[in-house]
């Protein structure tokens, strides 16, 4: 199995990184597309699933929305992947399959336990959940629960990771906001870059390590950026804290090769209500 390249977490951590590389991964067929051009990944990208018909939008879709793109996705012949499979094929030469996409969920939600779990669980399809910190913490602790706003608990998200179908990744601790002067975990203007990564080293890491420690030492491997804010000073930062790939909201079709490179920017397709993944995917190509 693959051992990560760069590690900078405290010694705490250090057993959990090692342990990673011996969980089993999804197994898929074998790719027939060639290495030099690159295996075509759409990734799909949702938030909120809710019942309610005056709730949807942009980033909010109701169960059966969800459902219809699962059964488009089975009919037309995808197999949905996990980060853990693209780095199998990158570092460790597994394949891929011949027609890969990968289904993911930003923010934590509730409703994603509720609604979209139990989908997933129907046609067998794993998906890529990015949590983040503050939300898995306030929850935990709250009486208050209701899947219109709630986000996961650390306990339903430790039963999500032990599914094998759903692979916990970091949206960030405390960065999803757009309030504070920052845009999500993007460098503010005129911000000193090493105080920024000094920020954003602080903030992964917290969540890197909750997640070891509520999540029986799984270490997430991919960052997500909240809102998709991105700053060229922020991929040092990832990197040496031992991500091997991050998810960006720019909306095209990845071309993955052997290229350790290209996991650091790929692409995602938003899910908004009223548009479907087939007509998503098919317009995409």
């Amino acid at each position: 199995m693959r051992l990560f390249q760069k590690i900078c977490f405290p010694l705490a951590l250090s057993l959990a990184v090692a342990l990673f590389g011996i969980f089993s991964h999804l197994s898929v067929p074998a790719s027939t597309q060639p290495d030099e051009a690159g295996i075509a990944l759409p990734i799909l990208m949702y938030h909120h699933i809710l019942k309610e018909t005056a709730r949807l939008n942009e980033y909010t879709i109701s169960p059966d929305e969800f459902r219809q793109d699962m059964q488009y996705l089975q009919d037309a012949g995808y197999t949905p992947i996990l980060i853990s499979d693209l780095l199998d094929y990158v570092y460790d030469g597994l394949p891929l399959p011949e027609k890969p996409v990968m289904i993911t969920f930003d923010d934590g939600y509730e409703s994603f336990y509720a609604y979209a779990f139990p989908i997933l669980e129907e046609y067998g399809f794993p998906a890529v959940f990015s949590i983040v910190g503050t939300y898995a913490d306030q929850y935990t602790l709250a009486d208050d629960h209701h899947v219109r706003y709630s986000h996961c608990t650390w306990n339903q998200l430790a039963l999500l990771q032990e599914s094998g179908l759903v692979e916990i990744q970091n949206h960030s601790y405390d960065l999803h906001k757009t309030d504070q002067g920052r845009r999500g975990s993007s460098k503010k203007p005129g911000e000193d870059a090493a105080a920024y990564q000094e920020m954003l080293h602080s903030d992964l890491l917290k969540l890197q390590m909750e997640c070891s420690e509520y999540l029986s030492g799984w270490v997430p491997t991919c960052y997500t950026y909240p809102f998709g804010f991105i700053s060229e000073e922020a991929l040092p930062v990832i990197r040496e804290l031992g991500f091997s790939c991050a998810l960006t909201c720019r909306e095209r079709v990845n071309q993955i090769t052997k290229d350790p490179e290209d996991l650091y920017h790929l692409g995602r397709f938003n899910r908004p209500h009223g548009k479907s993944a087939q007509t998503i995917l098919e317009a995409a190509g």
